[in-house]
Order: structure tokens, then C-alpha cells, then sequence
């Protein structure tokens, strides 16, 4: 984003509470940015609709916390659950939310008990996740992936592993909105796909299903 661009200038975002304090504009377009630099599949994927829609989402996040802790982590679970649909894992938003708490109370700790809650809504997403596959064997699945196919798309394992979970817990789309894209004959290279399959039928065989309906 050029520094002369607005924040939230996103007219397919549609219209819905963004922050106006400059100390929050900026936490939470930092957050984004971070988010994005973390996850190099998000630009990769959609670009710079991509970049804006983060920008946004951290907005739109950042506007919750004046209410409840259980009003922002309905409302977290809620766009994660549109989000998974659409090729982006949950994990994604567990990740987002903490660094947009970081960010917001980094710039404005006199306000960091109404940030806690964006840590709190990520703590949330987080045991969904581990109750599925442990923390631990998430990441030894990770690694393995990454041994096996080499680290093209940074992180994109624990987005494969997220997916998973996110079927595990009766999201159905989950993991064919994120594989469907990735498995595209001439995407990548062919020991890659194949690493990434297997990393599928692992994860599959190591999930705990929990059926949670959203």
C-alpha cells in the first residue's frame, strides 16, 4: 500500500464500522501488512483485493472491541468461518487477530484491556485448532511438508493442516477452496503437489473430528 493511499479505501468491503482514531488506522493497517508478509499465499492468490480486504478486516476488527468478549469472539468466529469458505483457513484469523492485538496495544496500551480481547477471540480459534491437531504435531507436520516439497509458499503446510481442521470441525469447503487452488496443473512444481497430497492424507488420519457445527 502506497503511503498516500486511503487505509480503507476498499468499495467491495461494503460498509460497516472502521476505526478513525490515526493511532488505530495505522496499528491495524500495520497488523495487515504483517499478516499479508506472513502468509506470502494471500497476495500470491488474490492480490492486491487481497491487500485491501485485509486492511479492512483489521478495521472492521479493531471496531469490536468496545463491545463484550463475547461479542467479538462471536463476531472473529463468525468471519472466519465466511473466510474458510473462500480459500483462506481459520488459522489465518487466529494469526491476524494477534497481531492486531500486538499492534493496537503497542500504540495505545491506555486501551490494551479492550485489545486483550482481540488476543482472547485468537486464544478461542486457537483451542478449536489444537483440539483438532495438537500444537505439536501441527508443526512436525509443517516441517515435513516443507522437507518434502521445498518452502515455496511460505507457511502454506500450517494452511493445509488449518483446512483440515476446519473440515474436522464441519466446514465443509474448507479444504477444496485452499487445495483446489494450489493443486492447478502448472502452479506448481509436480514433487510439490505431491508433497502437498500427502501432507492432506496425514493430516486427515491425524485429526481428532470434532464435528462442531459453526
Amino acid at each position: 500500500m502506497e503511503a498516500s493511499s486511503p487505509p480503507w479505501n476498499n468499495p467491495d468491503a461494503g460498509i460497516h464500522p472502521l476505526p478513525a482514531d490515526p493511532g488505530e488506522v495505522a496499528a491495524s493497517v500495520r497488523a495487515a501488512t504483517r499478516c499479508m508478509n506472513r502468509f506470502p499465499y494471500l497476495g500470491l492468490r488474490f492480490g492486491a483485493r487481497g491487500d485491501a480486504f485485509a486492511r479492512t478486516d483489521s478495521g472492521y476488527l479493531a471496531s469490536l472491541v468496545p463491545n463484550s468478549h463475547e461479542y467479538v469472539v462471536d463476531q472473529a468466529r463468525w468471519l472466519a468461518r465466511v473466510l474458510a469458505s473462500r480459500g483462506m483457513p481459520r488459522w489465518l484469523m487466529e494469526c491476524h487477530l494477534d497481531l492486531l492485538a500486538e499492534e493496537l496495544s503497542a500504540a495505545l496500551p491506555e486501551r490494551r484491556a479492550d485489545f486483550d480481547k482481540l488476543g482472547h477471540a485468537a486464544a478461542v480459534l486457537r483451542a478449536e485448532r489444537q483440539a483438532v491437531i495438537p500444537q505439536d504435531a501441527f508443526d512436525a507436520l509443517a516441517a515435513g511438508f516443507v522437507e518434502r516439497g521445498g518452502d515455496l509458499v511460505e507457511n502454506f503446510g500450517g494452511l493445509i493442516l488449518s483446512a483440515v481442521c476446519d473440515e474436522s470441525c464441519g466446514l465443509e469447503f474448507a479444504v477444496p477452496s485452499l487445495v483446489g487452488w494450489a493443486d492447478n496443473d502448472g502452479r506448481f512444481p509436480d514433487h510439490w503437489r505431491a508433497a502437498l497430497k500427502e501432507l492432506l492424507d496425514q493430516a486427515r488420519r491425524r485429526a481428532n473430528p470434532q464435528l462442531l457445527r459453526p
